[in-house]
């Protein structure tokens, strides 16, 4: 192992090297043995070649390969130091224990209302939300690690992490937590490789840092994990540290804005290079391979009962008229406001308006002060659109709009809808009856009864040119 060792020219591979031991060579395989798989996992991925060309330098044509076999150690497993060498010859390898460092515990930076009990749960993040809850009240347990939290922006990812790391401090005060970006993973990460590189001299302290911020975590939360596409090395480090700390029981949570299987896949360090150079970002396989095996939960746009639920939780303190308060609640609601992100800013503009000019915010009032924030993103009117507010109005799911039930609780509000549908979009009856899942004849009758409804029912006439108004607004 001392040619091995000389054949290293990095103080982390030595410090690596350092718990390896060497058992003997059978019928042409080397036998190496870690105490862990952290440094199992190192070993193979930075250092087989050299293991290699230093093994077939002693053994000749003797030597086949080398395996690694994990064997508990009899004492504790010495932490990973650093040690400047002197030029040229590497110093002695030291054999005891190092001096036992205290690091000190990460101060978390969390958003004050990002917490489990302001999270508007619905159909659309009910699994990941309880998911993420089942993390924070029992951290580690296997079958929710790594748990993996894919969705667009905007969808509340990072809340949820954040209730995670919130959550944890009150009930495992001791713990240590990190939550992190994944850019800053990738700006620690990058430094320390740099730093091993070039040999500067704060090497020792960058990886030390490193080590004890995230080898060392209890609960590892990395937010938006698809920013680190471009960096390979980062992609086998991050890999590297998941296999770890799950290893060591330790719970891992990681959101992204795509499902695993959605990443292009470099199958190996050329392929990622080919990939990188022609502007496709990818994903090495050996970061894929634990990032496939998490448990991943998805997050879809709020339907609009959810996005109602929000908007009257996040505006309990912006003095809407209250004749006019469900109103604006639906208002605001409506498509293409489909995003969390979105209505809350739609929500925090409406207050700053209104500390501004101190009007009375009614429906007409409102309108008017997000008509020009707003100009350039409303967007067309769709049958999905009306299907979701026409259910919101009468009070049903948007299932029951497309199912076979002919009670007057579903045939109703089928027919307010396609009505509007065909009033207000520039959809074809067949493509209309497709979404409710009748035929073209199903639909010119449905709507000719519901005329004929109007006609008699003034109140009914009356729902229907407030769904329209709603739309159109």
């Amino acid at each position: 192992m001392n040619l091995v060792r000389t054949e290293c020219n990095d103080y982390l591979g030595v410090a690596m090297l350092e718990t390896v031991g060497f058992e003997g060579i059978c019928d042409g395989y080397v036998t190496l043995s870690v105490p862990d798989e952290l440094r199992q996992n190192w070993v193979n991925v930075h250092y087989g070649a050299i293991l290699r060309k230093s093994f077939s330098a002693v053994f000749g044509s003797e030597f086949k390969d080398y395996r690694i076999r994990q064997v508990a150690p009899s004492g504790s497993v010495p932490e990973v130091k650093f040690s400047t060498p002197a030029a040229p010859v590497l110093p002695p390898i030291a054999r005891t224990k190092p001096k036992a460092r205290a690091a000190a515990k990460p101060r978390l930076k969390l958003y004050a209302g990002y917490t489990f009990d302001k999270f508007i749960e619905g159909s659309c993040n009910s699994t990941a939300f309880k998911a993420c809850k089942a993390v924070s009240e029992n951290p580690g347990d296997p079958a929710l690690n790594p748990l993996f939290v894919y969705g667009k922006s905007g969808l509340g990812k990072t809340h949820l992490l954040q209730s995670i790391a919130a959550s944890m401090q009150k009930s495992k005060p001791q713990a240590n937590i990190v939550y992190c970006h994944a850019f800053d993973f990738l700006r620690d990460a990058t430094a320390v490789a740099k730093a091993l590189k070039l040999k500067t001299g704060n090497v020792r302290e960058l990886a030390q840092a490193f080590q004890d911020k995230y080898e060392n975590c209890d609960i590892l939360l990395l937010d938006d994990v698809q920013l680190i596409e471009k960096g390979i090395t980062t992609q086998e480090r991050l890999a590297i540290l998941i296999r770890h700390l799950r290893s060591q029981g330790k719970q891992v949570v990681i959101s992204c804005d795509r499902h695993p299987s959605k990443f292009n896949r470099a199958v190996d360090e050329a392929d990622f290079k080919a990939k990188a150079s022609a502007g496709v970002p990818c994903i090495s396989s050996k970061l894929l391979a634990p990032l496939d095996s998490c448990v991943a939960v998805g997050l879809d746009e709020p339907d609009l009962n959810t996005r109602m639920r929000l908007i009257q939780q996040k505006s309990i303190d912006i003095p809407f008229v209250d004749r006019d308060r469900e109103e604006i609640y639906r208002f605001l609601s409506i498509p293409p406001r489909q995003n969390f992100r979105v209505l809350e800013g739609l929500l925090v503009t409406l207050g700053a308006m209104n500390d501004l000019c101190q009007q009375n915010l009614d429906l007409q009032t409102v309108k008017r002060l997000l008509s020009t924030n707003e100009s350039s993103t409303i967007g067309e009117v769709t049958p999905k659109s009306i299907s979701e507010v026409v259910a919101a109005e009468f009070g049903v799911d948007m299932v029951v709009l497309a199912s076979k039930r002919q009670d007057l609780k579903a045939s109703l509000p089928r027919k307010v809808a396609m009505y509007l549908c065909r009033e207000m979009t520039t959809e074809s009856l067949s493509n209309v009856g497709a979404m409710f899942n009748r035929d073209y004849a199903t639909v010119i009758a449905a709507i000719q009864s519901l005329k004929k409804q109007m006609d008699k029912d003034a109140n009914l006439m009356q729902k229907v040119q407030d769904i329209q108004y709603l739309l159109e607004a």
